[in-house]
């Protein structure tokens, strides 16, 4: 179990970078996540969550310094990352493709380019590819009769 639980447990990014020698208002960033349901959490992450209050994805600054309601306004941010935590999120290929979508909603309104954790930009095949990763991933937990999202992965996936 303690191998299984290591290979699922996992959460993927998809980050949105400020082209070269640019920068994101910090403002811009909350009215876009704001405007799409989300809402900023005391840890500094912008956050979705089902009618369940369970999360389905966040956001978070990729400079490492939490969001705060009073310095967002006047930030500036070289880049943002999407992130989904793929055992605790019920429907996850749907959520991936949700958050892919705003990702690349935000990418078009800032001006920005997905980006891998490297900051290299992403295309459609690494978005493929990270979509086999997690198709692998759900049938693994759905093999072990685990719902993603369900009790008992929330249980498991702390």
């Amino acid at each position: 179990l303690d191998q299984f639980c290591s290979e699922v447990d996992v959460q993927v990014g998809i980050s949105v970078v400020a082209r070269a020698g640019q920068v994101f208002a910090g403002s811009k960033i909350r009215a876009l996540a704001e405007a799409a349901g989300m809402r900023l959490q005391a840890d500094g992450g912008f956050q979705l969550n089902d009618e369940s209050e369970n999360m389905i994805f966040r956001i978070e600054n990729l400079d490492a310094e939490p969001f705060s309601a009073e310095k967002i306004r006047t930030a500036t941010i070289s880049g943002i990352t999407f992130l989904i935590d793929v055992p605790r999120t019920r429907e996850g290929m749907r959520m991936f493709d949700r958050m892919v979508d705003l990702s690349r909603s935000f990418a078009d309104s800032l001006d920005g380019m997905l980006a891998d954790d490297n900051r290299v930009v992403m295309h459609d095949a690494g978005l493929e590819k990270i979509r086999r990763q997690l198709q692998a991933i759900y049938r693994s937990m759905e093999n072990r009769g685990i719902e993603a999202g369900g009790a008992l992965a929330l249980r498991l996936f702390r």
